[in-house]
């Protein structure tokens, strides 16, 4: 075998400094990931609380309440002769 026939490394650092840094970078992306994931879901969930909180101040989804009609402070003598 000629010597052209190996694969020489293009690099002189050894397999372990070049693993190391890959593999921490993999270990970082998952929990990047969630945290990205999970603000959006936070945003979200806070922003649609807010729109909540508005309707519920307005009175959009307050009931009716039915009031009675004020008593005439004279009396109501059209009802009794």
């Amino acid at each position: 075998m000629n010597s052209s026939d190996k694969v020489s490394p293009k690099t002189s650092l050894p397999l372990t400094d070049l693993i190391v840094p890959e593999f921490l970078l993999g270990l970082a992306t998952a929990p990047l990931l969630v945290g990205l994931v999970g603000t959006k879901v936070v945003t979200q969930a806070l922003r649609e609380l807010g729109e909540l909180s508005e309707e519920v101040f307005r009175g959009d989804r307050l009931p009716t309440l039915n009031f009675p009609s004020p008593a005439d402070p004279h009396g109501d003598k059209s009802a009794s002769p």
